[in-house]
Formats: structure tokens, sequence, C-alpha cells
């Protein structure tokens, strides 16, 4: 008939109008009927004391604790319907005890709205350093955590310098001791920081969980890995850190990604690289001089040798012979030019037997006149006479 719907038609439109017009809900009720199955997804029905509704929690979504009958939770998840049973029942996403969930709805307020302010952005956040070598970190002091990290960067990575910044990771005044650490080892020498602690409960991981905290790792100028809890555990902190780890000891692997056995076995390749490389350029050099000692060329090199030594000390002769001729013209040159100079110094005339006559230490030459009466120095080749003229 025009306008009819099959059953699954029907079924899937109240499916549609269930998860599009209800969506995403926060359900408070006692768990009952609960149920493992052997594929790892967890049926039961949430009920209080006038209504109870179906439930399942596929096996992919963390659980933090075992479900029983008569527990009491809040659970997060969509309304929608399984179709073979034409049953609505509630998708959970997340489900906590209901002691908890006044904490559970704080965490998700402040995760929307730093989501919102863009503090989870990719964008904003940091790459790794590819091989630190100064590595802070903040954590207890006390407990496996701390010696987790340190006996794993000893094993990976024994040069790296560790900066360890104890710091209250659990209680009233762990998140101001924890935005310190941050502040303490951004001033530090160090590459990446690493806040870290052990698992445990919602309460005991609440300072990650802090805005303050938070504001403090988005500012940091230095990339900051999350290591906090089981890889289970989600905080704030995880959402907003470079880098998320899933346990303290994954961040400390984080931070050494090349061991010492790496380098170690990459020196080993080049060794063997570099030996093969001399030896295909030692055979290579070889087959060169085998196919020079074949050439004439080579064969005769020696006379070559020797006739180039040959050329050589005749260029030398011929270069001393034209340097003593070139000496001997100069000194025939020279010595012309010093009986020039003889001639014309005005002392020459007195070995032809005259004579001059000075005047207040000045030569008198032919147009000078002489001046009756004054005094006149005569001088001739051997000595010099004082005169005067009448």
């Amino acid at each position: 008939m025009d306008g009819s719907l099959s059953v699954s038609q029907i079924t899937m439109q109240i499916r549609s109008l269930l998860e599009q017009g209800i969506g995403s809900v926060i359900v408070i009720g006692e768990i009952s009927n609960f149920k493992l199955h052997g594929s790892g997804h967890r049926y039961f029905s949430l009920k209080d004391e006038y209504a109870q509704i179906s439930a399942v929690m596929w096996k992919g979504k963390s659980l933090q604790f075992p479900l029983t009958d008569g527990m009491k939770v809040i659970a997060r998840g969509n309304v929608t319907v399984y179709p073979p049973q034409g049953r609505y029942q509630l998708d959970c996403q997340s489900i906590m005890p209901l002691g908890t969930g006044d904490l559970y709805m704080a965490f998700e307020e402040l995760k929307k709205s730093l989501a919102a302010k863009g503090l989870f952005d990719q964008d904003r956040k940091a790459e790794l350093p590819d091989f630190p070598l100064t590595i802070g970190i903040a954590t207890s002091a006390t407990g496996a955590a701390v010696q987790d990290m340190l006996s794993t960067l000893k094993r990976r990575n024994p040069m790296a310098h560790v900066i360890l910044r104890p710091t209250i990771v659990q209680g009233d005044t762990a998140p101001a001791d924890i935005i310190n650490a941050i502040k303490e080892l951004e001033q530090s020498a160090c590459e990446v920081i690493i806040i870290a602690r052990g698992g445990g409960s919602m309460e005991d991981l609440w300072a990650f969980n802090d805005e303050s905290v938070a504001y403090a790792i988005a500012d940091c100028s230095i990339p900051i890995i999350s290591g906090v809890g089981h890889e289970t555990d989600i905080t704030i902190a995880d959402f907003v850190a470079d880098v998320r780890a899933a346990t303290p000891t994954a961040a400390a692997e984080l931070v050494s990604p090349i061991t010492m056995d790496d380098l170690h076995h990459h020196l080993a390749l080049k060794k063997d690289s570099l030996r093969k490389s001399m030896e295909y350029l030692v055979s290579k050099m070889k087959d060169q001089l085998q196919r020079m000692e074949q050439h004439s060329g080579f064969r005769r090199l020696p006379e070559h040798i020797r006739n180039s030594a040959q050329r050589r000390d005749e260029l030398e002769n011929r270069m001393h012979q034209s340097l003593a001729r070139y000496i001997q013209i100069s000194q025939k040159n020279l010595q012309s030019l010093e009986m020039q100079c003889m001639a014309l110094h005005p002392y020459s005339p007195l070995k032809k037997g005259f004579a001059l006559l000075q005047r207040d230490q000045s030569i008198l030459s032919a147009d000078d006149t002489l001046i009756k009466g004054e005094a006149l120095t005569l001088i001739r080749e051997h000595g010099e006479t004082a005169i005067r003229v009448e």
C-alpha cells in the first residue's frame, strides 16, 4: 500500500529521531542484570524506583572499575535503538561511580571550556627535540613512577642529564606546586619537561585537572609531556600538553627515542660501510696503477725525468751566464757614470793647477765682480789661503 513502512523502516526512523532528538545524555541509575560477554562487551540495565533502560558498553571503551549489580553509577552516552529487538538502549561512552559524579561533571565542563579557547589545538603544540640531553621531570620524589622513569632513561640514554624537581602531585596544595615546578624547570637548561605521577582514582589525579595547571602547561615555552596515571587515565593535562604519554615510563621512552644500543648499531653500520668504501677505493686505485704500468708513457717515465733534469741544468747554466754578462755590463756603465760625475765636479779643475775664489762659502764665477778690500778664500788642490783684493 502507498505510504506503508516496513518494520525495519519505522525502526530506523525511530532510531534517527532518538539519536538526533536526544543525542548525548548523562544518566544516573543502579546497575542490574549485568553480563560480561565473552566478546568483552558489557550488557546491563540502569534503573531507579520507577523505570529502567537497557545499556551497553562496548569492549573498546575504557573502564577503571568493575561493574556489579546494585552499583549506582553516572553514565554518559547516546540513546539509540537496537533494531533486532526494537528496543531503545543507552550506548555508554563512559561510566563513573555515583560518588565521583560532581568531579566528572566539572571535568567535562572544564574540558569543553578549554577546548573552546584553543588550548587543545594541535597547531599550538610544540614538537619534541630529537635527542634531548637535558630532561626536566616534575613528579613525586618517592614512588614507583620516578624510579621507573630514571631507570628507563639510564638504560636508554645514560648521557642525558636529568633535572628532577620533587613535586606534590596530590591534594589541595598540588596544583600550585605543579605550576611552580613547571616555571622552575622552564628557567633551567631543560630541552623537554615531563610532568608525571602514578595511577590512582579520579580524586587522586584531580590536581592535573586544575585550570591553572592547564594554563601553566600551555604557556610554557619548553615542550611538555604529560605522563599521568595509567593508560586508561585521562586528565586535562593530557589534552593541553604537547604530547601525552600513556604512562610515566612511556614518557621517559618518548624523550629517549634513540638508545645507546641504537647508536652502537648505527656506528657499527657506518664502520662497515666505511670499510667497504675504503676497500673499493684501494682496489680501484690498484687497477689504475696497473693500467698505468702497462702504458708506454709510464714505462718511459724515468727517461722523461732524466731529460727534464738535463734541461733544468742547461737552463740553470744559461741563467748564470746571462746574469754574469748583465753584471759585467752594469759595472762598466757604473764606471762610465762615475768618470762623468768626477769630470763635472766643481773641484775637478784644481787637479789641473787651477784655483777657485770663494766668498762667504760661495764659489765665484767669471761674471762676479771683485770689490777692493774684501776678504776672499783662494782654494787650490792642496789647501786654502785667505787673500784680500787690492
